[in-house]
């Protein structure tokens, strides 16, 4: 088949969040199976600034209609290896900025106009391909409206560029919302500013657009395609997606194999996986080095196995979680998190030194080390759609304690629900769930028979694109 993806990210070019990973896995495996894949990326700073990007060469210069203006873009094109091809959209004025969507903690002011640009530019490249695609798969809201722009100007040009559109919504919580003028740069016709088009509230919604457009809408897990249908999980877009509820389907993500494999990472002090767990200890004890970590008693010394190093990752307010973090703990507290939450914990790191230790903004490396050295991964956001934390937790024997939402649901097995089978600790998305999970895994620590056997099951489950791609061609073949 034809593939052709896009999105915002792709590791290892430019890498915010998990979006980057999902579909650089996804991609690289369906062209290992034999499909012709392509991916449409941003031309940004760093990305045209990467050493490989030198290579691109130009394939369309596009003229497109913004609003009552023109703007002008280009499609560079590389090829990555075999069946794999990557596509920039180029526009300096756009794109050559710092940061791919916004300073941190905020977003470019023109957002609205730089997707709708790089939407634009793809589909115009798409309808100038020699042959149409089978698949175009959009990914979250900066590239939403593709589908429809797509369909729009397949009409006006009397052709078939793809057969079928896919968006997958990674996380619904990030909906591209923009103020009613930015309709009119769409130049799309006046019927798709209403309820059941763009509009949202008076203003215009990309990604209530790509829900209502797109051929097919996917979810990282069966269960959040479930989850997004209530209005806990569906941010306000649970009844648009309804309407579409015959055409939704969840697939799980995978993990990269390249990126996150113990036994060959570069950043742990020493390689393990479920054969060969002996390094795991070493990765703990480098851990515990590398951050000052010392509750039991600040020699020095490792922490003791029965004492438990945890990392969490976005954690709320600490108050909610004080009740249960014994002094003999050690947390690695990981960002994201709101400014206020940030505030809340740097006190509450002063008062406990070589207990809790903060990085506000981790690099890729520390996630890496925080999960290899862990003895636990603590989730708390009550809406988490993607398995992909719980996959790479598993992966790394950091025994997953997590709420019983999304992804994490699909992925983790339940100690008390099936003993035999158990590769982590569910818990109820609520203050009070969270706050049993954590004592439920402190407990844990101390039955280290049962503790390892535990991890050990989680780092032989497989969950990478490799076991997971096979199942996204097949959706593919099968509605094309």
């Amino acid at each position: 088949m034809k593939i052709v993806h896009a999105a915002s990210e792709l590791a290892p070019w430019v890498s915010v969040g998990h979006l980057a990973d999902a579909v650089s896995g996804l991609t690289r495996e369906l062209a290992r199976l034999g499909h012709e894949v392509s991916v449409f990326l941003p031309g940004y700073r760093q990305v045209l600034a990467d050493p490989r990007a030198v290579h691109a060469e130009p394939l369309f210069k596009h003229t497109l209609d913004l609003g009552e203006g023109r703007v002008t873009a280009e499609t560079l094109k590389l090829p990555l290896s075999a069946n794999l091809t990557l596509y920039f959209i180029r526009r300096d004025e756009s794109f050559d900025r710092s940061f791919p969507y916004g300073p941190p903690g905020g977003e470019y002011e023109d957002s609205d106009t730089r997707f709708l640009i790089f939407c634009k530019a793809m589909v115009d490249a798409l309808c100038r391909f020699e042959t149409p695609v089978d698949v175009l798969h959009c990914h979250d809201w900066p590239t939403a409206l593709a589908p429809l722009l797509l369909r729009v100007e397949e009409r006006k040009r009397q052709i078939t560029a793809a057969a079928r559109t896919f968006l997958t919504v990674h996380n619904p919580a990030f909906q591209g919302i923009y103020p009613r003028h930015t309709f009119g740069l769409t130049n799309l016709p006046d019927e798709f500013f209403a309820q059941d088009g763009l509009e949202f509230f008076g203003q215009v919604n990309y990604l209530k657009g790509g829900m209502l457009f797109s051929d097919f809408l996917l979810t990282p897990s069966p269960t959040s395609a479930h989850e997004m249908l209530d209005p806990l999980h569906g941010f306000g877009l649970d009844g648009v997606l309804a309407t579409r509820r015959d055409d939704l389907r969840g697939l799980l993500t995978g993990v990269d194999e390249a990126e996150w494999n113990p036994f060959y990472d570069r950043n742990l002090a020493a390689g393990f996986d479920a054969r060969v767990p002996a390094g795991k200890a070493q990765c703990r004890a480098a851990l515990q080095k590398g951050l000052g970590l010392d509750p039991a008693a600040r020699s020095g010394a490792v922490i003791a196995a029965h004492l438990p190093i945890i990392a969490a990752l976005g954690l709320g307010d600490p108050r909610e979680l004080l009740p249960v973090l014994r002094d003999d703990t050690a947390l690695v507290l990981m960002g994201p998190a709101a400014p206020t939450d940030f505030e809340a914990w740097r006190a509450l790191v002063g008062a406990r030194p070589g207990r809790i230790v903060l990085l506000e903004n981790p690099q890729e490396d520390a996630l890496h080390r925080a999960l290899g050295g862990a003895d636990f991964f603590l989730g708390t956001s009550r809406v988490e759609p993607s398995p992909h934390h719980a996959q790479r937790a598993l992966r790394y024997g950091a025994i997953p304690v997590m709420p019983r939402t999304g992804g994490p649901a699909d992925v983790v097995v339940d100690l008390d629900e099936q003993p035999e089978r158990a590769n982590g600790i569910l818990f109820a998305p609520t203050t009070e769930g969270w706050r049993e999970g954590l004592a439920r895994a402190l407990a844990l620590q101390a039955e280290t028979v049962l503790r390892d056997r535990i991890r050990a099951q989680g780092m032989k489950l497989d969950s990478t694109w490799a076991r997971q791609a096979p199942a996204y061609a097949q959706l593919y073949q099968e509605l094309v």
